[in-house]
């Protein structure tokens, strides 16, 4: 198996930013007040900072997991897709809740990535677990914004589940977005004679 050398990287990069920077790094969170004085950059960063030790712990275990799943098959869209999924969370914190200024974590683009690599899996298997962890990402996350609170982590910052329910809309957009040159590529593979007669 090849090295997922692009969540190496991603890995690396988010656990060294809080061996180095610490818990929420003051000039590198999402803060509504300094993206206003035109500190753009915490658009991305925000999304790389965590709150606490417990919260970057999960949130760079589930990179991992995510990118040792997916980075085979997605290759140059995984670090696409989490870009993609920082500016509609973004956009969902901006807009749609606008009470909040601070926020930081992966978790929000994460489910991006989670959802985009799941779709990925469905559409070469169309295996039942496939679809059975989707529908429980689905509901994990219905449950999360009914309670206010996330519901497998205690961090030093409150959670804002309806992030994570960006962030799964941005994967599920994303993957409708691609969905014919995927398609295209699954249908050559299947079918290898019909792929050499077009």
């Amino acid at each position: 198996m090849a090295l997922p050398w692009r969540t190496t990287g991603l890995v690396t990069a988010a656990a060294a930013l809080y061996l180095v920077l610490g818990a929420a790094p003051g000039d590198w969170v999402f803060d509504r007040v300094a993206i206003t004085g035109g500190e753009w950059w915490r658009l991305l960063t925000g999304h790389w900072v965590h709150s606490d030790l417990s919260h970057a712990g999960w949130d760079i275990a589930a990179l991992l997991l995510f990118g040792a799943l997916f980075e085979a098959r997605l290759q140059w869209r995984l670090p696409l897709v989490l870009l993609v999924a920082s500016i509609g969370v973004d956009a969902w914190l901006w807009w749609g809740v606008p009470t909040l200024r601070y926020y930081c974590g992966l978790s929000g683009i994460l489910n991006a990535l989670l959802v985009y690599g799941l779709v990925q899996l469905w559409r070469e298997s169309r295996h039942p677990v496939v679809l059975l962890t989707g529908v429980g990402a689905a509901l994990k996350i219905v449950v999360e914004i009914g309670a206010g609170q996330a519901l497998l982590t205690a961090t030093a910052w409150p959670s804002v589940p309806t992030a994570h329910a960006a962030g799964f809309l941005c994967g599920l957009v994303a993957a409708a977005a691609g969905w014919s040159s995927v398609s295209g590529a699954y249908s050559e593979r299947a079918v290898p004679h019909l792929a050499s007669k077009a």
